[in-house]
């Protein structure tokens, strides 16, 4: 005989609905005790790190007038290429500091994308100011200024995506400061190279030729003493120096330069001869370097001349410098006679 039969009891989803609803709670809690203080955490971090990438930003911008500034002001600084090389030295150094600072940077985890378009612009200003010093400083004294216009054109493009790498970056940045709720840190703007023209091979081309038409080289025989001292006498319708009987003179020549170039190794010569032997005793000295607008002196010794009033004749000679285009000047005549 068959027992009865019993139907299963449905369990109540109360007991399943209560347990969800605590497992939720204590999800929420853990939450905030985790993610939760870990955000706050975040804003703290965030805030440190814009206001440390604003004034790594504001320095580039400092440099970049420097930058600016020196580059207005080539047609003078060229006349000094040690001195113009040193400055573009220490704009390239800044570069440098300033990239180092940023990659010692800790970038919270909303905004790494953004701080590796900062690192990207960085490094792009180090690296164009890095090359552009020296092909900047070689095209000074190129013959072919293609070659390094080239160059010169590659180094300010770099620039150019360097702005572009900081637009990114200020963007980026600034979409996450919205976010959360950060109002008080502004970006500034940081341009190196508003204009992409400035940076084509031609107009770069152009520039140097017109840069280095600024230049003017010119060297000149200025005053000439002659040593022992005697008087000037006209004869002929010419000057003639009446020395002293001696057996050996020295001459005091004054080198001029006259251009708005330090010049090198500037060779000054000296020739004697007189009417009765022309067969001329030379004697030359270099001058390693010499200043734009300055004089220096340089002393011949040693030099013996015909006695008994022969007329003697000293030339003095300055070897051209490289681009001289004026060379009446770089030469003078002088005729001397000895004894009474």
């Amino acid at each position: 005989m068959r027992g009865p039969k019993f139907a299963k009891r449905r369990r109540s989803p109360a007991p399943a609905i209560i347990i969800a609803i605590v497992v939720l709670l204590l999800g929420c809690w853990l939450f905030n005790l985790t993610c939760g203080g870990r955000k706050k955490e975040d804003t703290s971090q965030l805030n440190e790190y814009v206001n440390r990438a604003r004034s790594i930003a504001e320095g580039s911008s400092s440099v970049a007038q420097a930058w600016g500034s020196l580059q207005g002001n080539l047609p003078q600084l060229i006349a000094e290429p040690d001195n113009l090389n040193e400055q573009l030295k220490q704009i390239e150094n800044q570069c440098k500091d300033l990239l180092d600072e940023a990659t010692s940077l800790t970038a919270p985890e909303s905004v790494k994308l953004p701080h590796s378009a900062l690192l990207i612009c960085l490094e792009q200003r180090y690296r164009a100011m890095k090359n552009y010093r020296p092909d900047l400083i070689n095209a000074l004294t190129a013959v072919d200024l293609g070659v390094y216009a080239k160059s010169i054109s590659e180094d300010l493009q770099e620039l150019v995506y360097s702005d572009g790498s900081y637009r990114f970056f200020k963007r980026s940045l600034a979409e996450v400061m919205e976010a959360n709720r950060i109002t008080e840190v502004s970006l500034p703007d940081s341009i190196w190279l508003a204009n992409w023209e400035d940076a084509a091979q031609r107009k770069v081309e152009s520039f140097l030729v017109g840069l280095k038409g600024s230049e003017l080289h010119g060297m000149a025989v200025g005053t000439v003493t002659l040593s022992p001292e005697g008087y000037v006498d006209k004869e002929g319708g010419e000057s003639v120096h009446r020395l002293p009987d001696t057996d050996e003179i020295k001459v005091t020549v004054t080198v001029e330069n006259q251009g708005n170039r330090t010049e090198q190794n500037v060779k000054v010569t000296v020739s004697l001869y007189s009417v009765v032997d022309t067969n001329p005793t030379r004697q030359e000295q270099i001058i390693e370097s010499i200043e734009a607008g300055r004089s220096v002196q340089v002393v011949f010794e040693g030099l013996r001349p015909r006695s008994g009033r022969v007329r003697n004749v000293l030339e003095i000679k300055i070897e051209p410098v490289p681009r001289e285009a004026f060379l009446e000047n770089n030469q003078k005549l002088i005729y001397f006679t000895l004894g009474s």
